[in-house]
This record gives C-alpha cells, structure tokens and sequence, in this order.
C-alpha cells in the first residue's frame, strides 16, 4: 500500500468535524464509537467525493491514520488501541482495515483541532463543558428556645398530653363504717367515721392516684392490681 499522507487524514478529519457540526454538535465533544464514524458520521459510499477519496483503499488508509494518532487528531480509548493501531501505521505493509477490529473502541475529537476547522464559522463554538452539579447550601438548624419548641414532623407542633386531673373522691354516702356498721353521713365528703373515729375515706391507686371502691381488685383507669 502506498505511504499514508497526513493530507489525507487531515481531509478526513475535517469532513468529520464539519458532518458532526451540522447534524450532532454536541458529539463533537462527547465522542463516539469507530463504527459509527465509518458507518453512520462519513461513510464512503456517500462521502468520497466531499472527502476526495478515489479509491476505498485511500479512504480506509486515511481512517488507519486518524484512529492511529496521526497528526494529534484524535485519540481512541482504551489507549492499547490506538497503540496497536499506530505500530500497524508503522509497519512496512500496514493493514488499512485492522480498525475494523476495534469497532467497540471509543473515539475523541482534539477540541484545539475542532476549533482550527471551524474557525471560519461565525458564532460556532464547540459546546461548553456541562457546570458541576449544583451544592445545595446546608440549611441551619431553627433555633431552639420556649419561642421555637415546633414539632419536627410536618402538620405543626405535637399535641400536649392530655392534662392529669385530680379524682375527686367520692363521698361515701349510704356506705356503712367498715369497723363498727354505723351509717356515715351521706351530705359530705367522710374521711373518719363519726361514730368510731376509723378511718373510710375511699382508697386510692398506687399506680395513677385514681379512686377507687371498696371491693375492686384492680383500678378502672391504669389497670394496676390493687389488693383488696
């Protein structure tokens, strides 16, 4: 095959350049597959007259030297590729389809190229690198205080336990003293009884306070055993 000319691989890279330009800017600088640059961006068939290719032979020779590193055009990913490519350049009789072989590898334009070809474009310029993702400001605690004891869950602040009211005992009408049988008085509150003199007011829950009967072996507000 005859010399490789670094004419022709910079023609190939220009028509590159200027169909990525006109039909997907942005891969330009993203990128692409080595199938897809023979295949899809500047086959042969439908580009060797703007690419000035006579033969197949020439077009392929020139794709060899591009995808081999040739003039600083572009390199391939990963770099064994490009590497195996550029000893096969080398090489007394280089084989111009051994690319072919690496259809999968990954192609990236010199952006300083890029920018050389389209320089007579008004206005063109390759399209920037997307901005870093966005940090959001960390969000300060609310002050805490009796001003700001807010609930940490949505809806407001948590609903206040319900306030303990004091039981109210009982009188302890129509019951007759524990000790000696006499009837208590049954027009206020007794906690002695008038007749001897024990003790009967209402026992309270040891648990909750609540009052309770004569008799109940457990409370009717905590539930807690009392003995009878």
């Amino acid at each position: 095959m005859a010399l490789i000319e670094a004419d022709d691989v910079a023609r190939l890279f220009r028509g590159v350049v200027t169909a990525l330009a006109d039909r997907d800017p942005a891969r330009l600088r993203s990128g692409f597959e080595v199938a897809e640059l023979y295949q899809q961006i500047v086959p042969y068939r439908t580009h060797r007259n703007l690419l000035g290719f006579a033969t197949h032979q020439d077009y392929e020779g020139a794709m060899l030297g591009l995808l081999a590193g040739l003039g600083g055009y572009a390199t391939v990913e990963p770099d064994e590729v490009q590497q195996t490519l550029g000893a096969e350049l080398a090489s007394p009789n280089p084989d111009p389809t051994l690319f072919r072989e690496f259809a999968g590898a990954r192609v990236r334009l010199d952006t300083g190229r890029i920018r050389e070809v389209l320089a007579d474009q008004d206005g063109y310029a390759p399209p920037p690198e997307p901005p870093p993702p966005a940090v959001p400001a960390p969000v300060a605690a609310p002050p805490r205080g009796p001003a700001f004891e807010l609930a940490d869950e949505p809806g407001g602040p948590p609903a206040a336990p319900p306030a303990r009211v004091a039981a109210v005992p009982s009188p302890a009408a129509a019951l007759p003293c524990a000790a000696c049988g006499a009837a208590l008085p049954d027009d206020r509150p007794v906690i002695f009884c008038p007749h001897c003199g024990t003790a009967v007011g209402a026992p309270t829950c040891a648990r909750c306070g609540d009052t309770l009967r004569a008799g109940w072996k457990f409370c009717p507000r905590c539930g807690a055993a009392h003995p009878a």
